[in-house]
């Protein structure tokens, strides 16, 4: 393996608690999707919408739409369940439009429920202090990206920022291709951190020199043990107690 010079975040699961924000996001959305729609509310075809993009009972399915998908993801498992139960296609016209509005909107309504899933401002300055290039590749749009990284004041420690709204979505590896051409360095010097196999697939897939599983999103071991180089509690771990990096002590 060679130095590692940069790091590439996933967000949601990875520097934010998915689920004190994503579950009730959700489910307050296909709320306004029924008023939006002027559709009769009906709790069947609710947990329909939810289970389609991996949301049952406030489980989360690692692989859905919802734990890594995009919001253009999103719009399609909604559109097949309304349509199925015969919903118009001129009451869905623009509804990828507005769902991307409403995302956004919900996200600001919820900034309480934003939570960082460790100590990110210190832990990022000592990543700086180890000189490192750091970076964010997201399922998520732009906007509602860095309203959680100025909320917790934190965008200024970010070299780069990659959307879904911006770039292909991974686990193709165009943010790796980009975040290497910003930062100056080799994909083999890039180490990815994520939650979900969709995150480590986007390391194999970029040549990332090292691909990090962490626990504190919606996948557990199994899930991420076949794709990730080390596996680790939550990205506040990288660093270690006697301030050494992680991948130089394994």
């Amino acid at each position: 393996m060679k130095q590692i010079k940069g790091i590439l975040f996933d967000k949601d699961g990875t520097l934010m608690d998915f689920y004190s924000s994503w579950v009730l996001v959700a489910t307050q959305l296909v709320d306004r999707l029924f008023e939006n729609l002027e559709i009769t509310y009906c709790p069947e075809l609710k947990n329909d919408l939810l289970f389609s993009i991996g949301l049952h009972e406030n489980e989360v399915d690692p692989r859905g739409f919802l734990a890594s998908g995009t919001t253009q993801d999103i719009y399609g498992a909604f559109v097949k369940v309304l349509m199925n139960v015969d919903v118009s296609q001129e009451k869905l016209n623009g509804l990828e439009d507005w769902m991307t509005e409403e995302l956004f909107s919900l996200t600001k309504a919820n900034r309480d429920n934003l939570k960082p899933t460790a100590d990110l401002p210190g832990l990022l300055v000592q990543l700086r202090r180890h000189g490192l290039k750091i970076g964010i590749a997201t399922a998520d749009d732009r906007d509602s990206t860095k309203f959680f990284l100025d909320k917790i004041g934190i965008q200024s420690y970010f070299d780069f920022i990659g959307t879904s709204d911006y770039f292909e979505k991974k686990p193709n590896p165009s943010m790796i291709q980009a975040f290497c051409e910003i930062a100056n360095i080799s994909a083999e010097e890039v180490a990815v951190a994520g939650d979900t196999i969709v995150d480590l697939q986007f390391a194999k897939n970029g040549s990332a020199g090292l691909a990090i599983g962490v626990l504190s999103g919606v996948s557990g071991t199994s899930e991420l043990s076949g794709l990730a180089d080390l596996i680790i509690d939550s990205v506040g771990d990288i660093v270690t107690e006697n301030g050494g990096l992680i991948w130089q002590e394994a």
